[in-house]
């Protein structure tokens, strides 16, 4: 059996790799490095910040893994056949498939952003803020500049979606 993981190096430096996707073979006991992550033109302040990979979710022969700011799609040889930006897609962490959508929780927005896998664009957005103690969602439209502020007040860090909630 093998499992696909990623990874987030919180003390790297600029120039360094700040993480990376693994093949796992658990039979062999052996890690393949199968994506390096050293891209440059990230926020290192931080922890993790905009440091690695993230999320990893599979649609068919197609694996998604997401970064700190964009979604990006690999085949399984994970030569990188797509890749998608919001601007409410900040510090983003795990996802998850469910009816054609893929769900990605953005930790920096409190939110979660709904994905249309046909269509390939982010087509649904709910952020989640708590009112007199109490949790609330709501709705709006990832391409309009009215949603959420940047505050990761909730630091939301899965999703998780099926038929049942």
């Amino acid at each position: 059996m093998k499992l696909v993981a990623t990874s987030v190096v919180r003390g790297s430096q600029q120039g360094e790799s700040h993480g990376g996707v693994y093949l796992l073979d658990l039979e062999r006991q052996q890690a393949e490095l199968k994506l390096d992550w050293n891209a440059a033109g990230i926020d290192w302040s931080g922890r993790g910040g905009d440091r690695g990979l993230r999320g990893i979710a599979f649609d068919g022969d197609t694996i998604y893994i997401t970064a700190s700011d964009e979604l990006f799609a690999f085949r399984p040889d994970f030569s990188q056949v797509g890749s998608w930006r919001n601007p409410y897609l900040k510090h983003c962490h795990e996802t998850s498939v469910f009816d054609r959508t893929l769900y990605i929780a953005s930790t920096g927005f409190d939110s979660i952003l709904g994905f249309d896998l046909d269509e390939k664009v982010f087509h649904w957005a709910m952020h989640v803020d708590v009112q007199r103690f109490r949790f609330k969602g709501e709705a709006y439209d990832p391409f309009r500049d009215d949603g959420p502020l940047q505050l990761n007040k909730l630091h939301i860090n899965n999703v998780h979606c099926d038929a049942g909630g």
